[in-house]
């Protein structure tokens, strides 16, 4: 028999062994995902990837990973999700399809906002949504890049222009978008109607989201969304008993699903505004102590707030030494990422402290 004849089942026999190998990593990958197991869907899928790449294999190797950084991001690894994601931006399938570009720069502004970056964070999620705009039949695509715009941009205090955004989202709603997205979406809407102090716009669009949300569907994002709505009230000054129902949900469902470090301080340090807003100054610099000894787990912006809440308290017991120090410590820090109005607000209160 020629020796052609007996090599070629041999080659054939390999390659189906490699193709089910990558396929089951794929498989194993989006597994770990759907059971919340982030660290080890990013191990599978890092393999996965980088077989797909030693076999030129450019659809794996996106998708594999482009679930990588997802994973590390949802570790609350912001900085090494975006480097990865810097990788997609470059490889050249992304360079060839705006739906890619929408994907990959929506998920890198995210983890930007994620590690406090947020002038960069605007501007991936600007290209991310100008992308998904001229894609016909993409809706859920350009409304995930709207509400990445609308965050970065009310981060960075550009709450006006976030507002112009939300009422592009808004439209985009109208066009039948599933119950997920539309609750997502109204939350983003509400958000922004709270920092700009339109108290009964924030409210309405906040139980729009709470009526398209379901516990059962996602507890993860149930609790998610509590606490950024509680987070949302209590800087609007919204110190009402439906805040303190937002508060209890977050830490109730929290509690079942677990969650990062970064997202158990998130949430003390919502409940520790209650507290400040509510007069309950010991307790509240008992939980931001703990917080901000932990600050560099934290968006910079988000501890640049813990450090601003933790100076109001200290200020309110009249520990003005103390007061002083975390407000500078905010100030830098709010500067530091960007968000200058909330450091204006800052350096008044230490001269009220100083003056005081």
């Amino acid at each position: 028999m020629p020796s052609g004849a007996v090599r070629e089942p041999k080659v054939v026999k390999v390659l189906q062994g490699i193709s089910g190998e990558q396929v089951l990593l794929e498989l194993q990958a989006r597994s770990a995902w759907n059971q919340r197991d982030y660290e080890q869907a990013q191990r599978i899928a890092e393999h996965a990837a980088a077989m797909a790449a030693e076999h030129n294999d450019d659809n794996a190797w996106w998708n594999m990973t482009f679930l990588q950084a997802e994973s590390l991001r949802k570790q609350g690894l912001v900085r090494e999700s975006a480097q990865v994601a810097r990788t997609l931006q470059d490889h050249p399938m992304t360079e060839q399809s705006a739906a890619l570009v929408a994907r990959v720069c929506t998920m890198t502004s995210l983890a930007l906002q994620g590690s406090g970056d947020l002038a960069d964070a605007v501007v991936e999620a600007r290209r991310a949504a100008e992308s998904a705009a001229r894609i016909p039949g993409q809706q859920e695509l350009h409304i995930e890049a709207q509400n990445a715009l609308i965050a970065a941009l009310a981060d960075s205090d550009q709450l006006h222009d976030a507002w112009t955004e939300c009422l592009v989202l808004a439209d985009l709603l109208e066009e039948n978008a599933s119950k997920q997205t539309a609750g997502m979406s109204y939350w983003a809407i509400g958000n922004v109607a709270f920092l700009l102090q339109r108290v009964e716009d924030g409210t309405k669009y906040h139980r729009l989201a709470a009526e398209n949300l379901s516990p059962t569907n996602d507890l993860d994002l149930w609790a998610r969304f509590n606490r950024a709505s509680a987070a949302l009230r209590l800087a609007a000054g919204v110190v009402e008993p439906e805040t303190l129902e937002c508060i209890d949900r977050a830490e109730m469902a929290s509690s079942i699903v677990g969650g990062s470090e970064r997202d158990r301080l998130e949430l003390a340090l919502t409940r520790a505004h209650w507290l400040v807003l509510t007069g309950q100054f010991d307790a509240a610099i008992e939980r931001l102590r703990a917080v901000t000894s932990q600050e560099s787990l934290l968006a910079t912006h988000t501890a640049a707030e813990a450090r601003f809440l933790l100076g109001q308290a200290y200020n309110a017991r009249h520990i003005e030494l103390e007061a002083l120090l975390n407000l500078e410590a905010s100030e830098q820090l709010f500067v530091q990422s960007g968000a200058n109005d909330r450091a204006a607000a800052a350096r008044q209160l230490i001269h009220q402290v100083q003056g005081g």
